[in-house]
């Protein structure tokens, strides 16, 4: 299993403290091995993942799309994953 790339992603979570709302973002990435992507505890076998696919709906937010056997899998984004998804195109 020979490590490839990674790609960051954000998770973003709202919470509500004395009548506020907070929004707190949390940095986490796609690994991409020549057998599988790896994502925090989950895992995808590059067989598994029929496409990828991102759009941007912002200037500063978009989403990256992992077309699998389970359904689509979507990532927010802040950086062009373009690289990340030719790197998998070449393993397909």
């Amino acid at each position: 299993m020979k490590f490839i790339l990674s790609h960051p992603f954000v998770k973003v979570t709202r919470k509500i403290e004395r009548n506020e709302q907070k929004t707190l973002e949390q940095e986490h990435a796609l690994n991409l091995y020549e057998d599988r992507i790896i994502v925090g505890q989950d895992q995808f076998a590059i067989q598994d993942v029929f496409d990828m696919s991102y759009r941007f709906q912002s200037t500063l937010y978009g989403f990256l799309y992992l077309h699998t056997n389970r359904g689509v899998v979507t990532f927010i984004i802040k950086k062009d994953p373009t690289v990340f998804i030719n790197e998998y195109r070449k393993l397909i």
